[in-house]
């Protein structure tokens, strides 16, 4: 096993805020006339677990045919479920630094181009916690995310991976451990991201005997595959059933891993049901982004917008969270660190939206506003032919999603319903072409493109990531 990599950091003074004498002397004054705001009931933990790739219909409780998600069913009754919740991007390294810091990929920097990373400026969620007093830790094991892209910030423990894509027991027996250190009564902040159902598919032997699982194609039947693939992007006859049996393979191995991925949280809550009663304690299961299975034309993910990319799972639970409510209403995971922040009572920093996706009338008004999507590079397949946008900005309003590329030769662009995968694609209007430009002009974007370290750039590479190309994975 690689050790682990560990970014310690000091915790930093909570600031008394200042009040005026005469707002001092207010409640005093006034307190005969209005009555006295709702008291929060009390929070001393909050858990965030992030299952990396995980589509929202691969639950049963967002309303997948196969019962693998036991667990996270049983969550959604017991607490609040998000039917309509979206990534800001359809891979890791923006969409979790969004989730870190509420922010857009272009507001945060980290998009993936060739040394960017998270904005030293950009307030952190889990530094927000630090300075409140509350010990902070992650445990993760996605080896592309390092605490040298700004992702260890605000944790008193980061510990990731170094090479490998760590089974969800690595992250599970490191956070008992830290858990186990935690005094009674001390507030944390526990931050577990597992990369079951990421590829490479793994799954447990037990996972894969419960979904009696295929063998493997043969490098014969890959060989076929890659022929059909290439044929069907060029718009030319190609052997359906080779792909079809591929497709469906690969289906079988990623709900497997999910069943795995819903294995490790029922875990998880019985290592917190250890130290106590869950009373005090929020807990929220969400997803960084989905996966694409050529319901659009690509595998994986990371090269669209679509909503098998985007549309996530998103389920709280815990004091202030109302149990058994399913909310229609489009919302953003990013603002889920801003509600976890005021449900704990902890103010948020500066230049952190003031959100709450627990408020009704909040969500209400949000309808009226944009969410925005964004991707470095991707991939863009248009008349037999795959290019490579330089930057993709998706705009959802309604039901609606509308994508700009911006490629070599000219802009592209395309609408297709949100929350469907297996919506068609269709001509976008000038009209919302023009507004998602406009949209994204708006935003303040930050850069920070220090060079990476050597060791850094070793262990991208090893992993695949070949920093000299765009296609990001």
């Amino acid at each position: 096993m690689q050790s682990p990599r560990t970014n310690p950091a000091g915790r930093a003074r909570s600031a008394r805020p200042w009040v005026p004498a005469a707002l001092a002397l207010a409640p005093a004054i006034v307190s005969g006339c209005q009555p006295a705001a709702p008291t929060p009931p009390p929070v001393d933990a909050v858990v965030v677990v992030v299952v990396d790739t995980l589509r929202a219909d691969a639950l049963g409780a967002y309303g997948a045919a196969e019962a693998v998600t036991p667990t996270m069913d049983a969550l959604a009754e017991g607490g609040t479920l998000f039917e309509r919740c979206l990534a800001t991007s359809s891979w890791t390294w923006p969409s979790t630094a969004s989730l870190l810091t509420g922010k857009l990929p272009p507001e945060h920097g980290l998009i993936g181009r060739d040394g960017s990373s998270i904005s030293p400026d950009v307030p952190s969620v889990a530094a927000a916690f630090q300075s409140a007093g509350w010990a902070t830790a992650a445990f993760v094991a996605n080896p592309i995310m390092d605490a040298e892209l700004g992702f260890g910030r605000g944790f008193d423990r980061w510990e990731g991976t170094d090479d490998s894509w760590d089974e969800a027991a690595v992250p599970l027996e490191r956070a008992t451990a830290w858990l186990a250190e935690r005094q009674p009564g001390e507030p944390f902040f526990l931050y577990v991201h597992l990369v079951e159902p990421h590829s490479p598919y793994r799954p447990s032997a037990e996972s894969a005997a419960a979904l009696d699982l295929p063998a493997p194609p043969s490098e014969g039947d890959l060989g076929a595959v890659t022929r059909a693939y290439n044929l069907m992007i060029e718009g030319a006859p190609y052997d359906q059933g080779a792909i079809d049996d591929f497709v469906g393979w690969r289906r079988r191995c990623y709900a497997a891993e999910v069943r795995d991925a819903d294995l490790a949280i029922r875990d998880l809550l019985e290592v917190l049901r250890r130290r106590g009663p869950l009373d005090r304690t929020l807990l929220a299961v969400t997803s960084d982004h989905g996966e694409e299975f050529l319901e659009h034309g690509l595998m994986g993910h990371g090269g669209q917008l679509y909503p098998e990319s985007v549309h996530v799972p998103l389920i709280l639970t815990g004091p202030g969270i109302s149990p058994g409510t399913r909310v229609t209403e489009r919302v953003e995971n990013r603002l889920l660190g801003p509600t976890l922040l005021g449900l704990a009572g902890i103010g948020r920093p500066e230049g952190l939206a003031a959100a709450n996706l627990t408020d009704g009338e909040e969500r209400d008004l949000r309808q009226d506003e944009p969410s925005l999507l964004h991707l470095g590079n991707g991939g863009w397949i248009e008349g037999g032919e795959y290019l490579i946008p330089d930057e993709q900005q998706g705009m959802v309003v309604g039901d609606t999603v509308t994508v700009r590329a911006r490629v070599e030769g000219g802009d592209r662009a395309a609408s297709h319903r949100a929350f469907d995968p297996q919506s068609s694609v269709q001509a976008a209007t000038q009209t919302d072409v023009d507004r998602t430009a406009s949209e994204f002009s708006k935003l303040r974007r930050h850069t920070n493109t220090a060079p990476l370290s050597e060791e850094l750039e070793r262990k991208l590479r090893g992993l695949g990531y070949n920093l000299g190309r765009r296609e990001p994975r």
